[in-house]
């Protein structure tokens, strides 16, 4: 009952920072790969609401097609997150995203990592889950963080310690560090919202850091 208390705040958090940061985007002077982060938090908004509202569903064909959108929504938003990552370093005037190839790559890069996941999405059966309370489906053989996790975060952590040597702004960087660290660490407590606190400060540090970059540009 505990964790299910746990998503749903957590969910309220992400709609909170969800307004905030399209609240932002509509007064940005920065470009359009700012936006792929109120794009990710959106799949994270329904990603937590779902699971928090599972055992009131119930184990079942309603909760299956409501998770399946879950996995969807995970395969084709958390990549762009690399596309956010370009997008800090190119407006905090770092020298190596300004170069054409750098750009190339990261795009590249988000779209191999959307492809693998379709693919991995498309070929994996769901699995039901009862822990702690929570009712909720996972894909079958997914345990420990994903690569395409993996990869995003280190990305990120790049940045944002390229981010930390050219401002001195240091929150981007600690916030994918607690959150590599936090998802590599296992915690035997009687809960499995442990993770998604990490992660929900991972996303926060991410909007201090646009809500930062758009107060230089002004």
């Amino acid at each position: 009952m505990i964790d299910t208390i746990f998503y749903f705040l957590f969910t309220i958090c992400y709609v909170v920072l969800f307004l905030l940061s399209i609240k932002l985007i509509r007064k940005s002077t920065l470009s359009f790969y700012m936006f792929f982060l109120p794009l990710v938090i959106a799949g994270l908004i329904y990603d937590n609401m779902i699971i928090a509202i599972g055992a009131f569903i119930g184990e079942g064909p309603v909760l299956t097609f409501l998770s399946m959108f879950r996995f969807w929504l995970h395969a084709l938003f958390t990549p762009t997150l690399i596309l956010f990552a370009y997008g800090v370093a190119k407006h905090s005037n770092i020298q190596w995203a300004k170069k054409t190839v750098v750009k190339i790559c990261f795009v590249v890069s988000t779209i191999a990592l959307i492809s693998y996941e379709v693919i991995k999405t498309m070929s994996q059966r769901m699995e039901i889950i009862h822990e702690y309370g929570i009712v909720r489906y996972t894909l079958s053989g997914s345990s420990g963080p994903p690569i395409m996790v993996i990869i995003v975060a280190l990305i990120l952590l790049l940045v944002g310690i390229s981010l930390f040597r050219h401002t001195r702004w240091s929150i981007m960087a600690i916030g994918v560090a607690i959150m590599i660290v936090g998802s590599a660490i296992p915690f035997s407590i009687p809960s499995t919202a442990v993770i998604n606190l990490f992660e929900l400060i991972f996303i926060f540090s991410l909007y201090l850091t646009h809500r930062y970059l758009l107060k230089r540009e002004l």
